[in-house]
Formats: C-alpha cells, structure tokens, sequence
C-alpha cells in the first residue's frame, strides 16, 4: 500500500491501529506529522472513512494548513470537509 511505504515500523503500526483515539507523542523531527497524515489517508482511502468524519489537532494554522495539504496530496484529491484545526478553533 503506497500509504505506508514511507513509513517504519512504529509509524505503520500507528497507521494501522484499529478502531479508536490514538495519540501520538514524540520529539520534534521524529515523523509524526508524517504518521498522522499517513493516518488520516488511510483511513480515507483504505477503510472507506467520510473525510468529515475525522478530527485531527494541532497546535498552529500553519501546521493544519499542511496537514491539510499533505493529506490531500496523498489521498491524490481536495478533501475539504476534513476537519484539521487548531486547539483554539476546534474548542472556540
């Protein structure tokens, strides 16, 4: 699956995680930014999930915007009912 070719083992065991929240901690530089986009396309792509189904969150618009970016470009379409955003703009 060209989802996960990028990925290592941790990563893909991630990405692969059934059903359920998953929380990812990790150093800065270590991937996860990668995993959680990897997450999100596969769920789309691979189980069939509705993009406005998931909920992803970060800490900066800058990071959502790429994310948001990222997924679109593995998912290979504009995916604009997925929801990524800020702490702020999820909560306020």
């Amino acid at each position: 699956m060209d989802i996960l070719k990028n990925l290592n083992d941790q990563q893909k065991e991630a990405v692969l995680a059934a059903d359920g929240p998953l929380l990812i901690l990790a150093g800065a530089g270590s991937g996860k930014t990668l995993t959680l986009t990897s997450k999100i396309a596969y769920l789309i792509k691979a189980r069939g999930t509705l993009p406005a189904n998931i909920l992803a969150v970060t800490f900066t618009n800058k990071a959502a915007g790429e994310m948001k970016e990222r997924v679109a470009k593995i998912c290979g379409e504009p995916l604009g009912a997925l929801n990524i955003g800020t702490f702020h703009s999820v909560c306020l």
